[in-house]
């Protein structure tokens, strides 16, 4: 039985491939990541936060961010319980960071669901006999709609999976570049989504505010957003896509791609060797 989600919130993510959950660690020790996080961007890239003159999109990671102390602090009981929930107490390995620091600083334009970029993380491969690893989003600032927040596309694991019981053996020794195409091709809602066919002409109203029924899976564009101490934990292979940031502040967030439990370890490390 789950000790901190509900089993509403559990069967939400294994429906739609993701649960967010709110406060799960301190606001102040976010807000101190980004303060910190501030301080390397200006220190390496020139970009002062009092001088918006200065704001423009980043060259390449933040790399102290990545490994600074305060991160570990999001590794709090709450967190802790959510995994253990999904993953199993005890499955799983506790990741050496959470994940890869993503700023975006403000651009002018319109807001719109992007076309390109579609695509997901882990090999499907590593989760067909149980769920092996978990994709967590961290908010270190604050994210309000079209504000720059990763966009995931809900139901995306269960048609993935539903797509890859039905290629053929050559097909799934394919590389990532053309296992995206045979998805993305696989209905025609995603082709219009991923830019493999004609986009309507309101893409926010057709792929967020509707929910599209895919054979029988229900799915939809989901934008993140949050407060600095939320976080959402999602499925490894979930769908998902960067959006522009069409506010008046940066977005401040981190994504852990795989934070894997000890089996899907050994797969990954084996898969390595092999290469």
């Amino acid at each position: 039985m789950p000790t901190t989600l509900s089993t509403g919130e559990l069967q939400h993510f294994q429906d739609h491939g993701y649960v967010a959950v709110r406060n799960v660690f301190a606001r102040e020790d976010a807000l101190a990541m980004r303060d910190e996080w501030w301080a390397e961007i200006a220190k390496v890239h020139g970009v002062i936060r009092e001088d918006r003159s200065t704001w423009r999109q980043l060259r390449g990671d933040l790399k102290a961010a990545k490994h600074g102390a305060l991160q570990q602090r999001i590794a709090t009981a709450l967190v802790r319980g959510v995994i253990d929930d999904i993953l199993g107490p005890n499955n799983w390995r506790e990741p050496a960071d959470w994940g890869r620091p993503l700023v975006t600083f403000p651009e002018p334009g319109d807001w719109d669901v992007p076309a390109g970029l579609w695509h997901w993380d882990s090999d499907g491969r590593m989760h067909r006999d149980a769920l092996n690893a978990l994709f967590v989003v961290s908010f270190i600032g604050s994210v309000a709609p079209r504000s720059g927040g990763t966009l995931i596309l809900s139901g995306s694991p269960r048609l993935l999976r539903r797509h890859e019981a039905g290629l053929t053996p050559a097909e799934r020794r394919s590389d990532a570049r053309t296992q995206r195409r045979l998805f993305h091709r696989s209905h025609p809602w995603l082709m219009a989504l991923t830019g493999q066919a004609p986009s309507p002409l309101d893409r926010i109203a057709t792929f967020m505010d509707a929910e599209a029924n895919l054979d029988s899976v229900p799915a939809r564009v989901v934008e993140l957003t949050g407060e600095p101490g939320d976080m959402v934990f999602c499925h490894p292979m979930i769908v998902h896509s960067a959006s522009p940031n069409r506010s008046s502040e940066p977005r401040f967030m981190r994504i852990r791609h795989q934070v894997l439990t000890h089996e899907g370890w050994r797969l990954m490390t084996g898969a390595m060797r092999r290469r």
